[in-house]
């Protein structure tokens, strides 16, 4: 039987350090991540498409 392994999940500063995004995503999720919530990265991911998708007014 195989457990259910947990996502790992890491703070803004971490996703932040990360080489999984590049330097403009890591901006954007500077900008739109709190600072005291942690993330799973495709939380963190799903947040960046969000932000970018928005409409520019």
């Amino acid at each position: 039987m195989s457990k259910k392994q947990a996502t790992p999940a890491f703070t803004k500063h971490q996703l932040v350090q990360s080489q999984q995004f590049s330097n403009r995503e890591k901006d954007v999720l500077n900008a739109i991540l709190a600072e005291e919530t942690t993330y799973t990265v495709q939380q963190a991911k799903e947040q960046l498409t969000t932000f970018l998708k928005k409409e520019v007014i």
